[in-house]
């Protein structure tokens, strides 16, 4: 990792459970910041190079990122590494007065865990002697992260998430009103992020149904819109946004296929599939071409679309007939009998 004397180096950890939509995900969050990002991966761990610090940007949107943080220190091998530390870039990291924790995270296929103890004893014992912090195991004020990967070892200030047990809180069935066909938080959380939504945008969901992508829309501060054809369902849409005290949106009853809707700056949207396929008879592929076919009247230049379907549907397909380009697209297993993709595109 050759470091530039103009730039910081950064680094985010995903969690493993879509390592492809979570790398998508970091990786358009941090174009939102700024575009002059430098970023490679290794495994699960992302190694950022940029001017500004996006880790807290990061921890606060980022639904599949586990920890992110800022790399102090660089070295060759676990051997010695606590002692080549600075004393004065100890003293610049960690305060007298705060408490410090120390672990250890291994990318390497052998394990060394006699290694990993020994460098937590030895930085332990010179962060305590060199700046006269204490060690706090449970709650402490810096989390020292040590990463050991196959060529290197990265000694990290690291900050654990806090959003990704929200939203496991905010799932469907802890709302106040479920429906079965409700996204989850985590997945409409990053949807929302892949379409590169800001606070005080207006989001559109043209399949709204209880509301699962708008409520993500309304947390992230941007002004939801919701079309929903059934009225029990766009009713509970209502009740699951008034539940979380945001007021700035607006629900109406309505056809996506004649959608009135215009000048939004993204769409993010679940269309029906399986046996929710249909919206009064109407078959879920003709439901997602009229979608594509209407989104240059619906979405600003500059704007997105975020979509997630079932695989079978068929939709890169109508997308690229429609002569739009796809900017990602990831397929995922829900369960033996389900495929869904999710695909994004810039307009």
């Amino acid at each position: 990792m050759s470091r530039s004397a103009s730039t910081n180096w950064y680094f985010a950890i995903v969690s493993g459970e879509n390592a492809e939509l979570a790398r998508v995900e970091i990786e358009a969050l941090l174009q939102m910041v700024d575009s002059k990002y430098k970023i490679s991966w290794h495994e699960r761990v992302a190694i950022i190079e940029g001017l500004q610090d996006p880790t807290d940007f990061l921890l606060q949107r980022a639904a599949l990122l586990k920890e992110a943080g800022t790399i102090i220190f660089e070295t060759d091998s676990l051997d010695g590494a606590a002692l080549e530390i600075p004393d004065d870039l100890l003293k610049s990291c960690v305060g007298s007065d705060e408490t410090f924790s120390i672990r250890t995270k291994s990318f390497l296929h052998g394990r060394t865990p006699e290694t990993r103890r020994s460098i937590v004893v030895e930085l332990g014992d010179k962060i305590q002697r060199t700046t006269g912090a204490r060690v706090h195991l449970e709650n402490p004020d810096i989390r020292v992260l040590v990463l050991v990967m196959s060529d290197r070892v990265l000694i990290c200030m690291s900050k654990e998430s806090q959003l990704r047990g929200q939203l496991r809180r905010r799932r469907p069935g802890k709302k106040p009103f479920f429906h079965p066909s409700m996204m989850n938080a985590l997945l409409a959380r990053t949807m929302c992020n892949l379409a590169r939504v800001m606070p005080n945008e207006t989001v559109l969901d043209p399949f709204c149904g209880g509301g699962g992508i708008l409520c993500e829309i309304a947390y992230i501060g941007a002004r939801p819109i919701g079309l929903e054809l059934n009225w029990r369902l766009l009713k509970g849409a209502s009740m699951n946004l008034a539940s979380i005290q945001y007021s700035d949106y607006s629900l109406i009853q309505g056809d996506a296929r004649c959608s009135p809707i215009r000048n939004c700056h993204h769409v993010v949207t679940d269309p029906p599939y399986g046996r929710a396929s249909s919206t009064r008879g109407e078959k879920a592929g003709r439901l997602v071409t009229a979608l594509f076919e209407n989104a240059e009247e619906t979405i600003l230049p500059g704007g997105s679309m975020c979509t997630c379907h079932s695989s079978s549907m068929g939709v890169p397909e109508v997308i690229r007939q429609l002569g739009f380009e796809i900017e990602n697209q990831i397929r995922f297993r829900v369960h033996s009998g389900l495929d869904r993709e999710v695909i994004t595109i810039d307009f």
